[in-house]
């Protein structure tokens, strides 16, 4: 569960604990936390799965590592990160269906997680050029295959946006409508892109980023 961990944490989305032997997953992602991750057992696989981190894959504990991810679940266990999570979904729920509205297809249909995921066929995009089209205005997304693609993994028809970090600087579903037509904007041709980043910077100055 390594994208959605931060959701079932806050309890957004079923756990699958309940159904598997073994669960991993990342602490970063929704989980907030530092690059790394968990291994999460039953008692019956725990000593094999330690056995198999040390001395198996690794060589000594990194403890700097331990104790920010001890840091990390202990943040989840609060009501601010639980917040955070249903605003990362209200966020992506509002974002797909704005995007719909202005004529991009959702492959989905809609999203129930962080993530959204739009095919840029209709725009004559691959997600390469569209990917660096919205990081020249400061929205930082990631090109993604879709279904049946026709294109490579290294051009791909699809771009997925994650809304965690917009999430954490407290933006929520009502600001969906300002960041879809600024993805919008970006990816027309002859986008102006000296005019749309000050106006994204002016979105970013109404939510700081917090400093807890």
């Amino acid at each position: 569960m390594a994208h959605i961990a931060g959701l079932v944490a806050a309890g957004e989305l079923p756990s699958p604990l309940p159904h598997a032997d073994v669960v991993t997953c990342t602490t970063y992602k929704t989980l907030l936390g530092p690059h790394g991750g968990l291994i999460l057992s039953t008692s019956e696989h725990a000593k094999a799965v330690d056995r198999a981190i040390f001395p198996g894959t690794q060589g000594a504990p990194a403890m700097s590592q331990i104790a920010a991810k001890a840091v990390c679940l202990e943040l989840a266990a609060r009501e601010p990160f639980r917040e955070a999570q249903r605003r990362t979904m209200r966020l992506a729920a509002s974002l797909a269906r704005e995007l719909a509205a202005l004529g991009d297809r959702i492959v989905t249909g809609g999203t129930d997680t962080h993530m959204v995921l739009v095919d840029l066929r209709a725009r004559g995009l691959t997600g390469d050029l569209a990917e660096a089209a919205l990081e020249r205005i400061g929205i930082l997304t990631n090109r993604n295959l879709i279904p049946f693609d026709p294109e490579t993994p290294a051009r791909t028809s699809g771009l997925r946006i994650g809304t965690p970090g917009a999430a954490v600087r407290r933006m929520d579903g009502s600001e969906a409508p300002e960041l879809a037509a600024l993805i919008d904007a970006a990816l027309r041709p002859g986008a102006d892109d000296a005019a749309l980043r000050p106006r994204l910077e002016v979105l970013l100055e109404q939510f700081p980023l917090p400093d807890h």
